[in-house]
């Protein structure tokens, strides 16, 4: 018996619901309609893909193989039944992710980009972290996301945009100190200085696990995490609370809102979070997404090149 592609949408929306009842529920169809297609699916490809549990279901290693290659079909399955309209005279539409550390400062140059270059191709844009982005491209809720790399999934192609360094980020009171460590200091450095707690953002923000790598010699007493946005740490380092570290791309716009907040280079290798796409492995080759990798690279870079510029290599006091 040859596998369908009902079959295939049942199963997707069993894993992704995990449960019968709620999967059913998704797909318009009864439970006992949804449980004879799986199956029948599992007759097929020889053995069980789910074992049913009493909270829900959990996959098989043949269940787990299964299910990427699920996702690939219906990926392409979707791309054949949509080929036509998505070439007519009408917009191409597209769902993107894109960090919250980074939407903020880079969208506004990324939209006006695209429109300039590809005025056909409209994005949906949904803010998020990292983790929670590349679950929705898995998943299939996004197309494609712009996150920090390595991602080493085999599933999404990734490419490389540009480097965004930090910079230690206070008070100059607090920066002076650091400052007469011996000149521009290392992140290995802070630790051993009285300058006061590392602030970063909340569980579940890559930036914050890349802000505490980079300084990995901090006190773990002196770390505070928490903030859910980079405004909300900059406001608070600028009132004094202790220091944090700041992606050149935000650097800028958060000195500018909060005046009292003074930056600081570190000596090279200066610590960075690399900018990439990621994208569904169905859209690989496709001109829009190299559209998209050009637009966000540019809008990107400018903004670092900016924060350069600006900022140098000085500490920035009054």
């Amino acid at each position: 018996m040859p596998v369908t592609l009902r079959q295939l949408r049942y199963f997707r929306a069993l894993v992704e619901h995990g449960s019968f009842s709620r999967a059913a529920e998704s797909v318009h169809v009864s439970q006992p309609a949804l449980s004879l297609q799986i199956r029948e699916l599992e007759a097929t490809l020889g053995g069980p893909v789910v074992e049913r549990e009493s909270r829900g279901i959990q996959l098989t290693r043949l269940g787990r193989e299964a299910h990427e290659q699920t996702l690939r079909i219906l990926d392409e399955t979707l791309l054949l039944e949509t080929m036509g309209k998505r070439f007519e005279e009408g917009p191409l539409r597209f769902s993107v992710g894109i960090l919250s550390t980074l939407a903020p400062y880079m969208l506004p140059g990324l939209l006006a980009r695209l429109e300039r270059s590809a005025p056909r191709v409209e994005l949906n844009v949904t803010e998020g972290a990292g983790q929670d982005l590349v679950a929705h491209l898995l998943a299939g809720r996004l197309d494609a996301a712009i996150v920090s790399l390595p991602l080493g999934l085999l599933e999404l192609p990734e490419r490389e945009l540009f480097e965004d360094r930090f910079l230690l980020a206070g008070r100059a009171r607090r920066l002076s100190a650091v400052r007469s460590l011996d000149g521009e200091p290392h992140p290995a450095d802070l630790a051993r200085a009285d300058i006061g707690p590392l602030l970063t953002l909340g569980e579940g923000h890559c930036l914050a696990d890349q802000v505490l790598g980079a300084c990995s010699m901090w006190r773990i007493q002196d770390v505070r995490r928490g903030a859910e946005s980079l405004t909300t740490l900059a406001k608070l380092v600028a009132n004094g609370a202790g220091l944090t570290l700041i992606p050149e791309t935000a650097a800028l716009c958060e000195s500018t809102a909060a005046p009292e907040l003074r930056l600081l280079r570190f000596s090279d290798p200066e610590p960075s979070r690399r900018i990439g796409l990621v994208h569904r492995a169905v859209y690989q080759g496709q001109h829009w997404i190299d559209i998209l990798a050009e637009s966000a690279t540019d809008a990107g870079l400018a903004l670092v090149e900016e924060a350069r510029e600006v900022i140098g290599d000085a500490l920035v006091v009054s």
